[in-house]
Order: structure tokens, then sequence, then C-alpha cells
């Protein structure tokens, strides 16, 4: 098991309309400065190393940015797409070109959250931190949270904590856009839950919005956003993750 869990940023698609100055697709230097600044981050916010790769060289056919973690170097692969997809076109049609910088930072720094929560299930081995409330964290194996990924069960779990991370940074690094921006995150994923229901992390989000919730000084974004998840999720009933043999 070399790699855990590839993910995909085409989920990930910030709502900003009515910008007279549309940006452009984002070309192969717009995504990887900006996955470098993500990188950035993660290395000092959580040790965690990023090495960045052209998806289509590679074979692998995710729109914009997708991410998994190599469980034999430790470190973040994230692999960016030039080749536009029709979807992602329309919204980079809505969105400033001023505002593109941030927003992609935000984008890949969504990815890098993701392997953080793959360093912490498939390394650190720490269920009982990642998994939600009402989850059974105290028997679970990687082979059982393993398949419980699989299964989708966790995915808008893990969608909330990669959002949750990318509306922190937006914070810091937009204060003054943050509300708008922040809006427009929380309104996409309502709008879309029809489509894509298990992106739909907006209960989360309106509350943490609402809340003006931060990250504190001394404190990594990325584990405020694994706290914030906890704090802000919406109500349920939690699962037993089985014990599963090797």
């Amino acid at each position: 098991m070399r790699q855990a869990c590839r993910h995909t940023a085409a989920a990930f698609v910030l709502l900003c309309c009515g910008h007279a100055s549309a940006a452009p697709y984002p070309t192969e230097g717009q995504l990887r400065t900006a996955v470098e600044s993500a990188a950035t981050l993660a290395q000092t916010e959580e040790g965690l190393d990023v090495e960045i790769f052209d998806a289509q060289k590679v074979g692998i056919t995710q729109p914009l940015l997708a991410a998994r973690l190599s469980l034999k170097t430790g470190t973040c692969q994230i692999f960016y797409n030039t080749r536009p997809e029709d979807g992602l076109t329309q919204y980079f049609d809505s969105v400033a070109a001023s505002d593109l910088p941030v927003l992609l930072i935000a984008m890949a720094t969504h990815e890098v959250a993701h392997c953080i929560e793959y360093r912490e299930a498939y390394v650190h081995k720490r269920f009982d931190k990642i998994l939600p409330p009402g989850f059974r964290s105290d028997s679970v194996t990687v082979h059982g949270y393993m398949g419980a990924v699989k299964s989708g069960v966790l995915q808008t779990w893990g969608e909330a904590l990669a959002d949750i991370a990318s509306l922190l940074y937006l914070k810091q690094a937009a204060p003054d856009r943050w509300l708008e921006l922040a809006k427009g995150v929380a309104g996409m994923r309502r709008d879309l839950a029809r489509k894509w229901p298990e992106h739909d992390t907006s209960p989360w989000l309106y509350k943490i919005i609402a809340a003006d919730a931060n990250a504190p000084l001394n404190q990594s974004l990325f584990e405020t956003a694994f706290q914030l998840r906890r704090q802000y999720r919406p109500g349920g009933q939690g699962r037993t993750i089985a014990r599963r043999q090797n």
C-alpha cells in the first residue's frame, strides 16, 4: 500500500459571481505557484513535504488538482491538470482575475488537508481524532478504515475537513474578502447538493461563517480544521467500523 486515497479538487469549486474581469482557465504556472504556496504552508504548519506533478504526464485524469499521500516517502503528492473541463471553465468565467491567485491557493490547501488526514489515518493511526463522533475507534484497523473510505461513508466528513481548511486559509490571506468568498463556498456546496450530495459541506460552513471562527495564532490551521469539523458537525448517528483482519 504505497499511496492512500487519491482526491480531486474538481469537487472543490468556489462560487464568486458578478465580476466584470473574468479569470481565464488556470495555466501551468498559476497552478504550480498555488501548489508551491500551499506546500510552504504544509511544511511550516505540519512538517509535511509536498511533491508537484503534471497529471497528464503520469496518466491522472482528474481535472485541475488531485492529491494522494505516498506511504513510501511520506510526502503529499499533488497533481495539476491544465486540460480545460467544461464545468470548471464555466466556474472560472465567474471568478475575478484578481481573486484567482488566492482561490487557487485555497484549492491547493484543500488538497493538503486531505493528505494530512490520510497521514493521521495510515501513518499515525489516530482514528479517535479523524473519525466522526459516534464511530467506534478503539478497535478499528487501517484496513477497516480503508474499507469505510472506499464505501463512501466518510466522504462528506473528509470533504468538510478540506473545505474548512480552505476557508481558514482564505480568512488569513484575504480578511477583507473573507465573508464574500466564504459565503460563495457554502452557497455552492448547498446549491450543488442535489447533484453531488456527498460534497455538501454547507451545514458545517454556514455555522463556521456565523461563528466567525479563526485559527489561533499558535495553532496550525489544519489542526483547527479538525477541531471545527467536530465542533460544528451536523447532528446524526454514529456508525461502527468493523475490525478486519490483515
